[in-house]
């Protein structure tokens, strides 16, 4: 497994696999060409990055890094694919082409590449599933899975989460302070006016039983909106289930008076599951749907709350399996390839969900034993991903996409 610095990277949306990955593998691709003077470069965007690609900005993006090298984008809709996400990028001088590197994006902005080496990551986490993380944590007596992290991080990680919640907290408060509509509402299908800040304000004078519900999800969707913008925010894991994990940490820290401190190190548990369910499933919803994105999300938002709670780790498992279990099969259908419809939305019922599984963990658990375990639900969602049709995985293709195309074009 990554670092979770690698987990919880610090960019501006819409899409860490469409956005901030194929940024990542073209800025490394200039550095490798400039002092060739290339006077063209052509990147090529095949599968879920074609189809999606303009919705999620890969080809502004992509073209304004390489600028001023003029830059064609090619959206290659039939050619085969290693990877639902995968590109590359060819430098021409005087007509001749002179290097060309691919690139594969596996999702919360990581990518690999078997011709550019300098983008692949290492592994620093010996560990196979949670079941070996807890094994090591036996062995050797660890208390926490923050503990634990620190067995393999460089010290400098906790700087670093201490900066991802800021940075967490602080798309939380730009996105409520915002209105008016996002920028894709020039698409007549995405119309969607930034409400983040107004579930908020109602919500302080809604009864108590239901202030809690929607606070979490006008601070979600404030994060998902300012996502779906462009603006600055953290993965958790992904860019487009951003604002889950921020809600359930920003609600802690704001409304129940929860600690800064408390916060950063819930990240550590938060960034083990995740970083669980990317090594034996996948993150990202062009490959698995989108129970990959909203539902690891809210796994990690449910163990982080459980561990702010000072529940025991049996707990903080039991909730993450919760959460992440009744997300499977969930499809990820944006329309028009934004991270817009269904997705704003689906950030604040992530919230919802880490919270009432965090509840059903801390009282339930001492009811009945769980008989599903986490590693059991992450094996359940590769094995669903893998069936699902390649329409509902970040296509645009299938479900709510498809529904509204056809109503707009009646």
């Amino acid at each position: 497994m990554k670092s979770l610095s690698k987990l919880f990277r610090i960019g501006n949306g819409p899409s860490a696999s469409h956005t901030i990955g194929p940024a990542t593998a073209a800025r490394s691709f200039l550095k490798q060409v400039k002092d060739d003077k290339p006077d063209l470069i052509k990147a090529t965007l095949y599968r879920s990055i074609a189809l999606t690609g303009k919705g999620h900005h890969s080809d502004f993006i992509i073209s304004s890094i390489f600028s001023p090298i003029p830059c064609e984008v090619i959206f290659d809709f039939y050619s085969e694919a290693p990877h639902p996400i995968y590109f590359s990028f060819e430098a021409f001088r005087d007509g001749v082409p002179f290097k060309k590197c691919h690139y594969t994006s596996l999702g919360g902005g990581e990518v690999t590449s078997e011709d550019d080496l300098e983008v692949n990551e290492k592994d620093i986490y010996p560990v196979l599933n949670f079941q070996h993380v807890k094994q090591i944590m036996e062995e050797k007596g660890l208390k926490s899975l923050k503990e634990f992290a620190l067995l393999y991080e460089d010290p400098s990680i906790d700087d670093y989460l201490n900066e991802a919640v800021l940075k967490m907290f602080s798309a939380v408060e730009n996105g409520l302070s915002k209105s008016g509509k996002i920028p894709a509402n020039d698409n007549p299908r995405l119309q969607w006016t930034r409400s983040g800040g107004r579930i908020v304000k109602e919500a302080s004078c809604l009864p108590e039983e239901s202030r809690k519900d929607m606070y979490l999800m006008g601070y979600a969707m404030a994060v998902a909106e300012s996502n779906a913008s462009g603006e600055e925010i953290v993965t958790g894991p992904t860019c487009g289930s951003c604002g889950v994990l921020p809600s359930i940490l920003y609600y802690m820290h704001k409304n129940k008076g929860y600690s800064f401190e408390s916060c950063k190190d819930a990240l550590y548990t938060a960034g083990i599951f995740g970083n669980i369910v990317k090594q034996n499933a996948t993150i990202v919803g062009a490959v698995g749907g989108c129970q990959a994105e909203i539902g690891t999300a809210s796994a990690m938002a449910a163990a982080a709350l459980c561990a702010m709670d000072g529940l025991k780790l049996y707990e903080q498992e039991f909730a993450a399996e919760c959460a992440l279990e009744h997300f499977l099969g969930l499809s990820c259908d944006p329309v028009d390839g934004y991270v817009m419809i269904p997705c704003i939305e689906r950030n604040g019922f992530g919230a919802l969900r880490a919270h009432a599984a965090y509840l059903y963990a801390k009282y339930v658990g001492k009811i009945k034993k769980n008989q599903v375990n986490f590693d059991d639900v992450v094996a359940a969602m590769k094995l669903t991903g893998d069936a699902l049709a390649e329409a509902y995985k970040e296509t645009s293709e299938g479900g709510l996409a498809e529904i509204l195309r056809q109503k707009r074009s009646e």
